[in-house]
């Protein structure tokens, strides 16, 4: 399976992935199904996700993640609630649009749930290319020393240093309310959940914090 993460953005990946192009949702309710471009019929998601933030703005429109359902059976814990008659993923070769399916769903961090989805659907396998999502190349470098890890992301400028904090407490956040199962990257993003909060301890020891 090829690897889009390289390149796009983790949206755009797992999009790329399911042979569609991303999608803004205006509403605040999402609609039962959406219209997506697609150029075949191929390897089309079965659902969408309409992601919403336990703590975000209440007007705020959901992000819309393609995914799988079989698939997220295979690689998370919760079951996610459809209605009973829910219309299967139609494609229409005349518009080159799929009409997908919509499952709302609330989490603890909105953004990091399409890199959460690539891994845990396993449509991105290199764990490389995770940890270098979660922490800047430099900190990686120490990798397997997390005392000197968390000494390096220290450094960082605060704006980034934390941006960082903040996407790796709700991607681990993500990873316990899904429950995740893939037991190596749940301790990929521990590790990197773990390494961000003890730079940030590190930090408010500063003087001046």
């Amino acid at each position: 399976m090829p690897s889009y993460l390289g390149k796009e953005d983790p949206l755009d990946a797992l999009c790329h992935h399911f042979n569609v192009q991303r999608v803004r949702c205006t509403e605040t309710t999402p609609p039962t199904t959406l219209d997506m471009p697609a150029s075949s019929d191929s390897n089309l998601p079965t659902h969408v996700l309409a992601i919403t933030q336990q703590d975000g703005n209440a007007s705020a429109p959901p992000i819309i993640v393609p995914f799988n359902m079989p698939k997220f059976a295979q690689g998370f814990r919760t079951e996610l609630i459809t209605a009973p008659d829910e219309p299967a993923t139609t494609y229409s070769a005349a518009t080159q649009m799929a009409t997908v399916p919509v499952v709302p769903l609330t989490v603890p961090h909105a953004a990091s749930i399409p890199l959460l989805m690539l891994f845990g659907l396993g449509l991105e396998a290199e764990p490389n290319m995770l940890a270098a999502r979660l922490l800047p190349p430099h900190v990686i470098e120490e990798f397997p020393n997390a005392a000197a890890m968390a000494q390096v992301l220290s450094q960082l400028g605060d704006d980034l240093f934390n941006r960082v904090v903040r996407y790796n407490k709700g991607l681990w956040a993500n990873v316990l309310a899904l429950g995740l199962r893939d037991a190596q990257l749940t301790g990929m993003v521990q590790t990197a959940w773990n390494v961000a909060a003890e730079a940030r301890r590190m930090r408010q020891q500063w003087p001046g914090h």
